[in-house]
């Protein structure tokens, strides 16, 4: 009895820290992408709020897909 709870909580506590693990990294690279499109998706979203003509959404909105 005292073995299997031991084993449970070894493989509890394993998982948990693969869990962890690929969180975190998950994240890091996911900051990563966020930082590496800034400039073009803030040029998108200021021409998207401020409502300017047209041309600029257009060129905007190709510069983001473009990166």
């Amino acid at each position: 009895m005292i073995f299997q709870s031991f084993l449970l909580g070894n493989l509890v506590s394993l998982c948990m820290k693969i869990i962890n693990s690929v969180v975190v990294v998950g994240l890091y690279y996911r900051f990563l992408n966020t930082f590496s499109i800034g400039p073009s998706y803030l040029f998108l979203f200021r021409a998207l709020v401020m409502e300017e003509g047209t041309e600029k959404k257009v060129s905007a909105t190709t510069g983001f897909i473009t990166g």
